[in-house]
């Protein structure tokens, strides 16, 4: 269906994050290496004939034709997906259970546009850009609070809905508890939600968003669930450039990086014998995520210091190390794993005894700890939202799509965090942040690798093995 005239369509598009189709060792996988069952076109054709368009926003695949067995995974809307032909109708799915490729049971009537051929572009909405660093383009509003509107709104409807914006930013500056009800609309004669208004995201929300359109001059973003919310009250955020190191054979275990911006130090012997530390005023001042060339740590004056490999000191409060471990006994030698180090935030990724990927980690502060211990990966989702609107009005928060989230114990999960930049501090409430690049390497690695076209995985009802993530103090 073509937009009406008033409405002016621009995607916002994912630029490439790597292409590898033949990946040393360390770098992120290829599409195909994601997909370890992926099998050539001519046999997809013959078990999987039928193409499948996902237009509903996320849909659970279940084991059997019974939406009470086992979920396997998810797809999210415009993931394309193959299908078998058989089908099945029961009580709960009357257009009928398809059979996915490579496993599972989708239900048509959810919202799959099934054909024999691949359903037209213009049939799409952009799905998650698989081989970007981020999914998504994230958004945070910036605003007290704004508008997620069901559809595009006419000029009218804007006015109407900044008039209830209004009055319940009045009763939040008066009454917090009150504001709150006039949300659950449990307010006395209060004034009623606009049919067009969805929900009022608070400043500090994060949106992610699948492109812009303009209507009336105005421009609005388009969510990943189909909601708009005037661009003008978000902010983009693009994510934390940074990046760990590959290693290799000749640039191995111990990395190191500055944590925090430093001045480097020299030590001088007094005559008395004793050591004064003082700023070295003929070197640079070193930045924030900068790699150091590290030598050793060394007490002097009973404090620890960092030692340069041109003889300059850091204070250890200055400094993040990646340093080699064993790994666990049971262990395989060519098995994909994880340490992450608290003390260090940082973590490295290991195949068997061999590391092939380090670098810096936000993990919980004090109140919020990250648990310690050996964890499995439970759940995969090349993206989930992470919320708490529950609790108290100013201690509400939601991020929509949260990227590349491993869940490994409840609710925590090693995710990409494009909100902060704070990377070798602690910086979460119990999850495992990574740069949004780091997040993207690891989730190529690690199992569940996620079959083509889908947008998440479990492991703990299916039987698949997830990685071994160990996390110690």
């Amino acid at each position: 269906m073509k937009p009406p005239r008033a409405v002016r369509v621009v995607f916002i598009l994912a630029l490439p994050f790597f292409a590898c189709g033949s990946c040393d060792e360390g770098e992120a996988p290829s599409a195909k290496r994601r997909s370890p069952k992926y099998s050539p076109t001519s046999e997809l054709d013959r078990h999987f004939p039928l193409h499948g368009l996902v237009s509903g926003i996320q849909l659970s695949i279940h084991r059997s034709p019974d939406p009470q067995s086992n979920v396997l995974g998810w797809v999210r809307i415009g993931s394309r997906i193959r299908l078998k032909r058989e089908t099945r109708k029961s009580p709960t799915c009357q257009s009928g259970w398809h059979p996915i490729y490579p496993e599972g049971w989708l239900c048509k009537g959810e919202g799959v546009i099934i054909a024999s051929k691949p359903p037209p572009d213009s049939l799409a909405v952009l799905p998650a850009a698989a081989a970007a660093a981020l999914p998504y383009a994230y958004y945070k509003v910036k605003d007290q609070a704004t508008a997620e509107f069901h559809r595009l709104p006419s000029r009218d409807e804007q006015r109407e809905v900044q008039a209830y914006i209004d009055r319940y930013l009045d009763l939040k500056a008066d009454d917090a508890k009150r504001a709150l009800r006039f949300l659950k609309a449990e307010l006395p004669d209060q004034l009623s939600k606009p049919a067009v208004l969805n929900r009022v995201l608070d400043r500090g929300f994060y949106v992610a968003g699948v492109g812009t359109e303009i209507r009336s001059q105005r421009q609005f973003l388009k969510t990943v669930s189909g909601r708009f919310l005037k661009l003008a009250s978000l902010v983009n955020y693009k994510g934390s450039p940074f990046r760990g190191v590959r290693v290799t054979s000749s640039d191995t275990l111990p990395i190191a990086w500055a944590i925090r911006t430093a001045q480097p130090l020299s030590a001088h012997e007094r005559a008395d014998g004793t050591v004064a530390i003082s700023p070295d005023s003929t070197h640079a001042e070193i930045m924030r995520h900068a790699r150091l060339s590290w030598k050793e740590r060394k007490r002097i004056n009973g404090r620890v210091y960092h030692v340069l490999s041109d003889g300059t000191l850091l204070r250890d409060w200055f400094v993040s190390v990646a340093e080699l471990i064993k790994p666990p006994r049971h262990v395989g030698t060519t098995e994909i794993w994880i340490h992450i180090d608290l003390g260090a935030q940082t973590l490295v990724l290991y195949r068997g005894t061999k590391p092939m990927y380090a670098t810096l980690i936000s993990t919980g502060i004090t109140g919020h700890e990250t648990p310690t211990g050996e964890f499995a990966i439970r759940q995969k989702r090349i993206s989930d939202t992470m919320a708490d609107l529950g609790g108290e009005l100013d201690a509400r928060y939601s991020i929509e799509d949260v990227p590349w989230t491993q869940y490994i114990k409840g609710s925590i999960a090693l995710h990409g965090a494009f909100w902060h930049t704070r990377f070798g501090l602690k910086n979460s409430h119990g999850c495992i942040n990574l740069a949004p690049t780091d997040a993207h390497i690891l989730f190529d690695y690690t199992t569940p690798h996620l079959p083509l076209g889908w947008h998440g995985m479990v492991t703990q009802t299916t039987g698949t093995r997830g990685s071994l993530v160990w996390i110690t103090d």
